[in-house]
């Protein structure tokens, strides 16, 4: 993990911030249209004050692709979310560099994750969500993606990664996380099991990033 603009972002997201500044438009129901930048949401993102949350642009730039704030420039929902045809209207893209497999660590990794248990139980006194996390596989893995929506997912779908790294193979414990609060009231914050990841959606998984390296005893 890296720190930009604030934010805790894997290896290589600020290239990938640069790279979709050149991705311009985007072809809602066959017709090409400029993509929204951040700041240009009808909905207030805090785009004054902060980067955004999920992908770390600032305000004025182009959202990394498949970032959950981006709007839909036809329908102004969410972008990977919204009723609009995104088939491209007949029109054959470009083919897309094919993903390479898991490597056989990675395919340990989503087995494993498959074992973790988890269950949202509240939220404390500084707004952030409590999750109880069971690790019943037999690795430790740095974070667990979990799906959060607001009243069944009319208002907004999202993510968030919980930091587990320090909850060892067949152990449990407590971990908390914003999820969203500036966007949802807590009676209206929904988490969900996010669907397993596969060689295409990989980089949306903090699972695959690696472990802190333990501290070292005081001696």
């Amino acid at each position: 993990m890296v720190e930009f603009r604030g934010i805790e972002v894997v290896e290589g997201w600020p290239e990938r911030i640069q790279e979709a500044q050149l991705l311009l438009t985007c072809h809602p129901n066959g017709k090409e249209m400029g993509r929204v930048r951040y700041g240009a949401e009808e909905d207030d993102w805090g785009a004054n004050d902060r980067a955004c949350h999920d992908c770390g642009v600032i305000k004025g730039e182009l959202h990394v692709p498949g970032c959950d704030v981006e709007r839909c420039p036809s329908c102004g929902g969410q972008i990977f979310g919204c009723d609009c045809d995104w088939s491209t209207d007949g029109v054959e893209p470009p083919a897309a560099k094919p993903s390479k497999p898991f490597t056989d660590k990675q395919l340990k990794i989503v087995a494993a994750r498959k074992k973790f248990v988890w269950r949202h139980t509240g939220f404390a006194s500084n707004g952030d969500a409590i999750f109880e996390v069971h690790n019943g596989s037999d690795m430790r893995l740095p974070y667990l993606s979990v799906g959060v929506q607001g009243r069944g997912g009319t208002k907004l779908i999202g993510a968030v990664w919980l930091n587990v790294a320090g909850i060892e193979p067949g152990s449990s414990g407590r971990v908390q996380h914003d999820c969203y609060s500036d966007q949802l009231r807590q009676d209206e914050v929904e988490c969900f099991s996010t669907a397993d990841p596969t060689p295409e959606t990989r980089d949306r998984f903090w699972e695959f990033n690696r472990l802190p390296k333990k501290r070292a005893p005081d001696v």
